[in-house]
């Protein structure tokens, strides 16, 4: 039949469909409208950022002075975050040359406590990446004050360099972006925290990362 399994998601009164008219649908909507439109409008596809005065991004830590950005799939939410997009754009301060990456804590649980991986965290709920519209969401997202029982650990480059540049000089105010298209995925019981590979530098960043939970 020529037909692509696709995912798909549980409608507001509860029921589901996996048909093929659903699954031509579904192919429809993303050649018209953009293959991530079907989780937008079905509130699974979600932006997770930090304050606009942005953020500094610093080697893994238990519990660095400015804390990691950290994006978290808590045990028991049944759901695979999808990061589809890493975004950068700077604010303030000094840059140095070094890697941004990914680090990882395993055996995270599902609850910040005393003696958890997770000792403590500031949640802030993610928004929709349709403007206005609800969301259904088993993910936690912590831009800021987070501590850990041990540093996490390094799990991959983000695929974003820094340079050496300095403030009030020549150079343009910039952003940087790093496209996953499924091949960056956190499991349940897991977390992914944004970290700088060496000394932290002044600079400051908005961070953005736009991902999408689906049925494990």
């Amino acid at each position: 039949m020529g037909l692509v399994a696709v995912d798909t998601y549980p409608h507001r009164d509860g029921s589901t469909e996996n048909t093929p008219q659903v699954q031509g649908r579904a192919q429809l909507m993303a050649r018209q409208h953009g293959r991530h439109y079907a989780a937008a409008m079905a509130g699974r596809l979600l932006y997770a950022r930090s304050a606009s005065t942005g953020i500094a991004l610093l080697e893994p830590a238990a519990t660095p002075s400015g804390n990691h950005p950290t994006l978290w799939n808590p045990q028991g939410s049944r759901r695979i975050i999808s990061i589809l997009s890493l975004e950068l754009s700077w604010v303030s301060g000094d840059c140095a040359p070094g890697a941004v990456e990914w680090a990882i804590t395993e055996n995270a649980g599902a609850q910040k406590a005393t003696g958890a991986a997770i000792i403590t965290a500031t949640l802030v709920a993610p928004v929709s990446a349709v403007a206005g519209h609800g969301l259904d969401r088993k993910g936690l997202w912590s831009p800021t004050v987070n501590t850990f029982t041990a540093a996490p650990v390094f799990y991959r480059g983000a695929g974003i360099s820094l340079f050496t540049g300095v403030a009030g000089t020549a150079d343009a105010p910039f952003m940087l972006k790093a496209d996953y298209d499924g091949g960056l995925n956190i499991a349940e019981n897991t977390a992914l925290s944004l970290c700088f590979q060496t000394t932290s530098t002044t600079a400051v960043f908005q961070v953005g990362i736009l991902y999408e939970e689906i049925d494990a």
